[in-house]
């Protein structure tokens, strides 16, 4: 099976700011520039044309069953039907994890750099972020575990974001963080929240550990889950929340009900439905082909045009996570560097202070469109001194 990954989706359609253009490319977001699975298009269409879309129980023993399925054969997942809470989308997911079973100005643990709206979630239920920064080492991010315990051991630091791949950086967490992740969290009583929204987008089979299955995870956890990211599907603010422990489901529950949440969209049954299939799992494997192919331009384009630039280890996802420090521009010129070769980045402080002077990257986009930013990328550099040969695009 073939999809087409090559032709740009013109998001100016649905008001995606300024759309796509030949002399412009936008790198910044996680918003793919293709369109998502044939799969869920038709099945949408079809739905759409019936013209009856009623509210949708969210219990509905079909579609819970299909994520029990799709967890079992895409992430190596046995979980009980009764785990799955469908919610909205994953933040707002997590403002009812945060609100449900923390109080308001305790502490949430954050390990930045992070998603940016993880951020804006804390403070918006008016909690506190406690940051236990990632320890850059090499070409890769630790984890501080001796700065995580210390963190976790203050009483008012009730709750974790763990972000699993992780984002920005797109790495895969191993077991053993995550195994010891659990044990200090079960120490020191701190419920772990984690956001496996990127999970489908590993690169290698078996890499990705769900989080619930480590030893001391099971019974404190809350795993937020999505089309989102996978589906290039993000717009449509839906999550499949699974919580193992009935009293912590409980409480979740009763808050995603207070935010009023009310039945499951209709439109996202019948987009879960066509997703969680053979031909939406052969959708995403060919996108991270192209992905791999996308990766490897960007890596020999910087290599040859910007030596003193690192791209960081990344087994996930379509973006990747750029060192720039090496050029010796501020951020406010490194961003002025990338406009004037008509590229728009995402500035790394947005992920918190440890990520100044890197970028966030987007590449999952046609070929085309890709090497037409590399090729202006490379001019710029050229003109700038960072580049040492001519372009080869």
């Amino acid at each position: 099976m073939s999809f087409d990954f090559q032709t740009l989706a013109d998001a100016i359609d649905y008001g995606f700011g300024t759309g796509f253009r030949p002399d412009y490319t936008v790198m910044a977001g996680a918003q793919l520039h293709v369109k998502t699975a044939p799969c869920i298009i038709d099945a949408l269409t079809r739905f759409s044309q019936a013209g009856l879309y009623g509210w949708t129980d969210s219990n509905d023993p079909q579609y819970i069953q299909v994520v029990v399925n799709w967890m079992a054969k895409v992430r190596g997942w046995e979980i009980e039907p009764s785990w799955i809470v469908p919610s909205y989308g994953i933040l707002q997911a997590m403002c009812a994890s945060i609100r449900a079973f923390t109080q308001p100005g305790d502490g949430i643990i954050v390990q930045q750099p992070v998603y940016l709206l993880y951020a804006r979630a804390i403070a918006n239920c008016g909690r506190k972020l406690v940051d236990s920064p990632l320890k850059l080492r090499g070409d890769r991010y630790e984890m501080d575990f001796a700065g995580l315990e210390e963190k976790m051991a203050v009483p008012e630091n009730k709750l974790m974001l763990l972000c699993n791949p992780h984002n920005p950086t797109m790495d895969v967490w191993e077991r053993t963080d995550l195994e010891r992740v659990a044990a200090l969290a079960k120490k020191h009583h701190v419920l772990v929240v984690a956001d496996e929204i990127f999970a489908e987008h590993v690169w290698q089979p078996g890499l990705m550990v769900p989080y619930a299955t480590v030893p001391d995870a099971l019974d404190n956890c809350i795993i937020g889950t999505s089309l989102g990211k996978a589906f290039n599907f993000t717009g449509t603010s839906h999550s499949n929340v699974i919580i193992p422990n009935a009293d912590i489901r409980k409480a979740y529950r009763a808050q995603r009900d207070a935010d009023h949440y009310g039945s499951l969209s209709p439109f996202m049954r019948v987009a879960v439905l066509a997703a969680y299939t053979d031909a939406g799992k052969a959708w995403i494997d060919e996108l991270m082909d192209l992905v791999h192919e996308n990766e490897s331009l960007v890596r020999d384009c910087f290599a040859r045009c910007m030596p003193a630039v690192r791209l960081l280890r990344h087994r996930a996802g379509t973006l990747v996570w750029a060192d720039f420090r090496g050029l010796g521009l501020l951020e406010p010129e490194l961003e002025q560097f990338f406009l004037s070769a008509g590229v728009e980045p995402d500035l790394g402080s947005k992920y918190g202070a440890a990520g100044t002077g890197f970028l966030r990257l987007q590449i999952g986009m046609p070929r085309a469109e890709l090497t037409g930013a590399l090729t202006r990328l490379e001019a710029a550099a050229r003109k700038c001194g960072f580049a040492q040969e001519a372009s080869h695009f």
